[in-house]
């Protein structure tokens, strides 16, 4: 005989079940269409004032230009993976700025009247703190802005060449070195072999070895080889072939992927054998478009072009940001060409 309290108790829980069941999938649901209601797309757009240079003549805008889009866009808290490189635009003179798990390299300033540039593209991208300020030598296309990004950033070690007494006497210069000694900022000699950590990334000093003679203040450029994984960049400043001669001579591994052209593409710099020996996949030029020194010259270019080295300049491209992983590369935007300085010049006019 069948039981009906077991009977109507089996029902009950059958009941009670498919009414939870209901329950769940029509909260389930609602709770869905919330999730999308509430949420708020990331806006793409970004209305920071812009600096753009174009033969040293500053100007803002609140329309960007795609490669500065990008480079608002970035951050100083980028991938732990990643390390970014950015060769800022500014004119007929160097800045690089290195990024690597928050912490940061500056390589130059540019000019006197483009670091004020230097201090925008910094803060555009966030950044409040320079760890590491390396000023290549002493002209003023390379440390000329130093002095505002000193006095607008908080400042871990400046290193810089050690200049003979009296070698340098340009006003600014001497300004400088007695703002830099007098308030209280790190500041090192660059040497031979010094090592500096960025993050998981590596800088390392390999020249010059030795101080040069003549009194040719390229020749105290600051040469340096970063590391990051598998990848490498060779950063020159304006060392001349004297300089790239004694680095072959030393020995060191200077094969890498990426290499900063030496003296903005002059025929001072990137021997044959130097280019070579470092084997770039990619060239990076900082010069100003229509510039007096006709950078960079015809015959570097050349070289680059048999090499098949992929060249990123300012002068076509604007600031370049390079974006390295530990086994490759991309960058913001499309190659330039191998186009001389003059010859490139002669084009945009048409």
């Amino acid at each position: 005989m069948t039981n009906g309290n077991s009977d109507r108790k089996k029902l009950a829980k059958l009941a009670a079940s498919v009414i939870g069941l209901v329950l769940a999938i029509v909260l389930g649901v609602n709770l869905f269409d919330n999730t999308l209601g509430n949420s708020t797309p990331t806006s793409t757009e970004n209305s920071a004032t812009s600096v753009s240079t174009e033969n040293d003549t500053i100007s803002t805008s609140t329309e960007m230009s795609d490669n500065e889009s990008d480079m608002s866009e970035s951050t100083a808290d980028e991938d732990k993976e990643e390390l970014m490189l950015y060769m800022f635009d500014v004119g007929q003179g160097d800045s690089f700025l290195l990024v690597q798990d928050g912490q940061t390299a500056l390589i130059d300033c540019g000019t006197r009247e483009t670091g004020k540039d230097v201090v925008e593209y910094l803060n555009q991208l966030g950044i409040s703190k320079i760890d590491y300020l390396f000023g290549t030598h002493p002209h003023e296309d390379h440390m000329g802005g130093m002095y505002d990004v000193i006095t607008n950033f908080d400042i871990g070690k400046i290193i810089l060449p050690e200049v003979k007494s009296g070698e340098v006497s340009t006003n600014w210069y001497i300004k400088l070195m007695t703002m830099i000694k007098t308030q209280g900022y790190e500041l090192e000699t660059a040497t031979y072999g010094m090592t500096y950590n960025l993050g998981d990334a590596s800088i390392n000093i390999i020249g010059p070895i030795c101080t040069p003679q003549d009194g040719n203040l390229n020749n105290y450029s600051t040469v340096l080889k970063v590391s990051f994984g598998e990848m490498d960049i060779i950063m020159t400043g304006d060392a001349e072939e004297e300089v790239e001669n004694t680095i072959l001579a030393n020995g060191d591994d200077i094969d890498a992927e990426i290499l900063k052209v030496g003296h903005h593409g002059s025929n001072t710099s990137t021997s044959e054998f130097f280019l070579e020996s470092v084997s770039p996949d990619y060239a990076l030029i900082s010069a100003e478009l229509g510039n007096s020194y006709k950078h960079p010259t015809k015959t570097t270019m050349e070289k680059l072009q048999e090499s098949n080295v992929e060249v990123y300049r300012t002068d076509e491209n604007g600031t370049v940001i390079a974006t390295i992983t530990s086994d490759d590369v991309s960058f913001n935007c499309e190659p330039g060409d191998y186009l001389s300085g003059t010859e490139l010049k002669e084009r945009e006019k048409q």
